[in-house]
């Protein structure tokens, strides 16, 4: 199994933001559009029929001076859905959706998954933790990786 080159599957994705740095061989990087802290407990049952997702409050992020063109989150520690700027549709294989090497060393603990190809996502959204030591996240940051397995 390899991945497919970037450019075999880059007009799959809307939302880039400067598609020359988030555009790499064989990934694209995704960015942060928007933060939410999860508040409350979801529900899980076998048929479904019973599930609640969890509750979530959107954050806005603040700019450290007036004439900034972009603001940052600061989070303490705890939970926080992130949602991309990017959107896909149509991934020529399966896509595999990671922390950036960044989140990972900026202490955020995620998850991964898949994306399964002719599947739409217009919102995709990564779940993140946050560590006692907190995370200051500035808009647009590059925070996830989008790889796609062929097929």
């Amino acid at each position: 199994m390899a991945f497919l080159a970037s450019e075999d599957f880059i007009e799959n994705i809307t939302g880039i933001i400067h598609k020359g740095t988030q555009q790499h061989d064989q990934h694209c990087d995704l960015t942060v559009s928007e933060v939410h802290r999860i508040t409350g407990a979801g529900s899980l049952d076998f048929g479904g029929s019973e599930f609640r997702p969890a509750t979530i409050e959107k954050i806005t992020p603040k700019k450290q001076k007036p004439d900034d063109d972009y603001g940052w989150w600061d989070l303490g520690k705890g939970p926080y859905k992130i949602i991309f700027n990017e959107t896909v549709d149509d991934l020529p294989g399966t896509g595999i959706i990671s922390p950036h090497d960044h989140a990972k060393q900026s202490g955020l603990i995620s998850d991964t998954f898949l994306i399964s190809p002719n599947e739409n996502k217009d919102k995709l959204s990564m779940n993140v933790t946050v560590s006692e030591a907190g995370c200051n996240i500035k808009e647009n940051a590059r925070i996830a990786s989008l790889h796609v397995l062929k097929k």
